[in-house]
């Protein structure tokens, strides 16, 4: 998850908005009363219609004119609305105990109301349980002898400590909250972000196939070679790494994909979107796999917009590739030795005063020179500006033998990606598939 910064920022501002609004709450207080209905005579079938007659009292005690009642009896001029708004009953169903909460900003009349509503509903209950003896009578014809009395287990008075606002409890549960909705805002953003992220989701946007991965990180790069001074050769300089074994693979499957009667000599690797450090890295490392296996290799610098691979040549102040394909002369490049043996390079050069690199290609005699330099050595690797944002690559694509595309996981746009292949197509450039760089 790219965007891990969004969910530690929602989990921060949700808990401190429920910090601010427990602190910004008044203090609360809880008050209860229990109150219990005894079977009398001790009967276990009158016990059971007493526990059953809990739930009418649960009922009564919410109606809003036994409250009012009550407030009237007691001499207290609360509003009844309010009060109901702080009134909860609770009853365990194994019991013959009704509770009678009360939650009130002023502790003092938080007891006086729950004090008044047991007291209130004693004396209700009494009457009716005498109205009941005096109505029903047995088959016999006798006075029903039992009957269920209410008794008040409490006289609670008014308490010193809050039970609110809880502001630790709370903080943390917006902390909880937010980090959900953080993660949920950065899913559905990734989701519909416009981006390749997998090697499933390229394959099915672009319909290559994905010939190798490669877990290369960006952070790992500006150390090093490419935003630096030198394109790092992880081929090289780290044989046994996870990234170099991932060129040797691609370096297998591209030699896989032709018969050795009419290898691949001519290759070229582009990338997608504006910055070309990504496929400037995959062309320098391939090319270096392709020499440690014994081959003689050149490799092009044919990004002459912002070129990059010049560094790995000491000193590259030569007529380089665009001198070359300016030249009217038939000589051949002047190639700099690199330090991996077997790899040479043509770099850059200097592009004419007025030219368009795109311009400098599609000239001619560009198709006819690129074949000499396959003359020059077992493979040649080319290196172009990436597309769509230019259009080098498309007059150098249809000279070449194939045309590996690079592609960089939760960065490459899948607009562009689908252009640049839209794009190749149309000038019959013949596709091998993509590199996918994941890290």
């Amino acid at each position: 998850m790219r965007r891990w910064w969004i969910v530690l920022l929602a989990a921060f501002v949700a808990a401190g908005a429920a910090f601010l609004y427990s602190r910004q709450q008044p203090p609360t207080y809880q008050v209860s009363v229990r109150l219990m209905a005894i079977a009398e005579p001790p009967d276990y079938w009158l016990d059971l219609y007493a526990k059953n007659r809990l739930a009418s009292y649960q009922d009564l005690i919410r109606n809003a004119g036994f409250v009012a009642d009550a407030l009237r009896r007691a001499g207290l001029d609360d509003d009844p609305g309010r009060v109901l708004g702080g009134l909860q009953l609770a009853r365990n169903q194994d019991s013959n105990i009704v509770q009678i909460v009360v939650v009130d900003t002023d502790p003092e009349r938080a007891a006086r109301v729950a004090n008044a509503l047991a007291d209130a509903f004693v004396v209700q209950a009494t009457a009716e349980n005498q109205r009941i003896l005096q109505r029903f009578r047995d088959p016999l014809g006798q006075r029903v002898q039992g009957t269920v009395t209410i008794v008040k287990l409490d006289t609670p008075t008014a308490p010193s400590t809050p039970i609110g606002p809880r502001t630790k409890l709370n903080t943390a549960a917006g902390a909880v909250l937010g980090l959900v909705f953080g993660i949920l805002v950065t899913f559905v953003v990734e989701y519909f972000e416009d981006v390749l992220r997998s090697a499933r989701d390229t394959g099915r946007t672009l319909g290559l196939p994905i010939i190798s991965e490669i877990s290369l990180s960006r952070r790992r790069q500006s150390g090093s070679s490419v935003e630096g001074n030198m394109t790092k050769l992880v081929v090289v300089e780290e044989p046994l790494s996870a990234a170099a074994e991932a060129y040797r693979t691609l370096r297998a499957q591209i030699t896989r994909q032709f018969s050795p009667d009419r290898p691949a000599r001519l290759l070229l690797v582009c990338g997608i979107g504006r910055d070309a450090t990504d496929s400037a890295h995959v062309a320098a490392n391939l090319a270096a796999a392709f020499a440690v296996a014994g081959e003689r290799v050149t490799l092009v610098e044919a990004d002459l917009r912002h070129p990059l691979l010049h560094q790995l040549a000491a000193d590259a102040r030569v007529p380089g590739l665009a001198g070359w394909l300016d030249s009217a002369t038939d000589d051949s490049p002047e190639l700099l030795s690199t330090t991996v043996t077997g790899l040479q390079l043509l770099p850059p050069g200097t592009l004419p005063a007025g030219t368009n690199p795109a311009d400098l290609f599609g000239r001619p005699r560009t198709g006819e020179r690129l074949r000499a330099l396959t003359d020059l050595a077992d493979r040649t690797i080319v290196h172009a500006a990436p597309l769509p944002a230019y259009g080098d690559a498309l007059s150098l694509a249809p000279l070449t033998d194939g045309v590996l595309l690079v592609v960089r996981s939760g960065v490459t746009p899948r607009s562009a990606a689908q252009e640049a292949k839209a794009q190749l197509e149309r000038v019959g450039a013949p596709l091998l598939g993509v590199t996918l760089l994941t890290g």
